[in-house]
């Protein structure tokens, strides 16, 4: 540790095999204080307690409300990935972490608790959810509809930072406000404000988290560290020494 720490941004494609490589390798190379990762207490102890975050068992503990718009993200997810060809069950956290145990290094816990996710996005959707999105859709034109579809087109391998995203984040953005609010820009404020708290106690950290992230956090990165005086949350500091063999959520 030293006076002030840094920030080493891992953005990635969760289940990408590239993806993956470039994480253990970023680790190895940094040797890093702590690996911090796009997971929340919960999330984590349900990997070390090898009950491979099975959904059903975390679909009961949550609200109705939330356990359904759980389990329609997961279903989404993982019907994309399989789509691309990848793994649903093989990602760039499993990768990190074990990185992590490789060198006995302590894992970071950066995001949001799940059940605050789900609350938060449950209380943004509503039965005007899906008219307000067709309207938005129609407002699009099919020129300008076809150039957001082609602005999604760069292979996952390719991507190497927020900046090869941010027009699928701004294509959430338009069509989905609610979802991009929770999702995407609460999680933002939450892990840069972890992160900034482990870089103000002096830790060197290795930062794996997904690609859409990217900007936003090292964006609020940079705020935080502009200003001096804000009240630091705590962050949930973790060891592994074993291998982790699912991730639950990305």
């Amino acid at each position: 540790m030293s006076d002030h720490g840094t920030i080493t941004l891992v953005p990635s494609v969760h289940f990408s095999p590239t993806h993956r490589r470039r994480v253990r390798e970023t680790i190895r190379e940094a040797e890093p204080d702590l690996v911090a990762v796009e997971l929340d207490e919960s999330r984590f102890d349900r990997l070390e307690g090898n009950d491979s975050g099975n959904l059903d068992e975390l679909t009961r503990e949550l609200p109705p409300p939330m356990a359904a718009a759980y389990s329609i993200l997961q279903t989404l997810q993982r019907t994309v990935v399989r789509l691309y060809g990848l793994d649903p069950e093989q990602t760039d956290m499993e990768a990190a972490i074990e990185t992590a145990a490789e060198r006995n290094t302590d894992i970071a816990l950066i995001d949001e608790p799940i059940d605050e996710i789900m609350a938060a996005l449950s209380r943004r959707l509503g039965p005007l959810t899906i008219p307000k999105t067709m309207l938005r859709m129609q407002s699009m034109g099919p020129e300008e509809y076809a150039d957001q579809i082609e602005m999604l087109s760069l292979p996952f391998d390719e991507i190497t930072s927020g900046d090869d995203v941010q027009p699928a984040i701004d294509h959430l953005r338009r069509l989905f406000p609610e979802v991009a609010a929770v999702m995407i820009d609460r999680r933002d404020r939450a892990m840069a404000a972890r992160l900034h708290a482990l870089r103000s106690e002096g830790h060197d950290v290795v930062a794996v988290i997904g690609a859409g992230h990217h900007n936003g956090v090292q964006r609020r990165l940079d705020e935080l560290e502009a200003r001096n005086g804000e009240e630091q949350p705590s962050v949930p500091i973790r060891s592994t020494d074993r291998t982790v063999t699912r991730i639950p959520i990305e």
